[in-house]
């Protein structure tokens, strides 16, 4: 078998930013808004901008004591981005769709949604904590980082896996190869 092609194509005219992508060979369709893809991706390109900036700070405790008020300035911002992030995926449930023709996957689908919870609370959690840490005291900063990157490594592999779910529910859905 061959590759299945796709045509994207306004839905209607009165739903602005809906479009649907039809694959050809079965006349499956796949809803796409536009709209939520552009605060996705809007959301995606923020939130990688604050890792991107903080990371550095956490690589040794002499650099996160010296930018520490605004390594809490950027934490912050970060709880703030990632509470967004969350609700951008439960409020538009993009796993929904996909997963209504793929019901065994629901169940990853749920694990990962209720990991949200306990990542935005580690995240939170943290935040408040870089308050009262101390930054003069480089064992208090050590053991502030060490936590720091227990949580963006669960938060990783959250993400990884669920852009593993995405693409594997697409890709049986809408097919890429057969």
């Amino acid at each position: 078998m061959g590759l299945k092609r796709l045509e994207l194509r306004e839905e209607h005219p009165s739903f602005e930013g809906e479009n649907v992508m039809v694959d050809a060979n079965s006349g499956r369709r796949l809803d796409v808004n536009a709209a939520f893809l552009k605060d996705i991706k809007d959301d995606n390109r923020h939130l990688k901008q604050l890792l991107d900036q903080i990371a550095p700070m956490m690589k040794h405790p002499n650099v996160a004591e010296n930018h520490w008020r605004e390594l809490i300035e950027l934490l912050e911002e970060l709880r703030d981005q990632l509470a967004f992030h969350f609700s951008l995926e439960e409020a538009y449930g993009y796993f929904d769709a996909a997963l209504e023709s793929e019901p065994q996957r629901s169940a990853e689908a749920e694990v990962l949604r209720g990991e949200h919870s306990g990542l935005f609370a580690k995240i939170r959690d943290l935040t408040d904590r870089a308050g009262d840490v101390a930054p003069e005291s480089t064992r208090d900063v050590e053991g502030f980082l060490h936590d720091y990157s227990e949580f963006f490594h669960a938060f990783a592999r959250h993400e990884e896996a669920e852009l593993r779910l995405i693409l594997s529910t697409l890709d049986d859905d809408i097919g890429v190869c057969d």
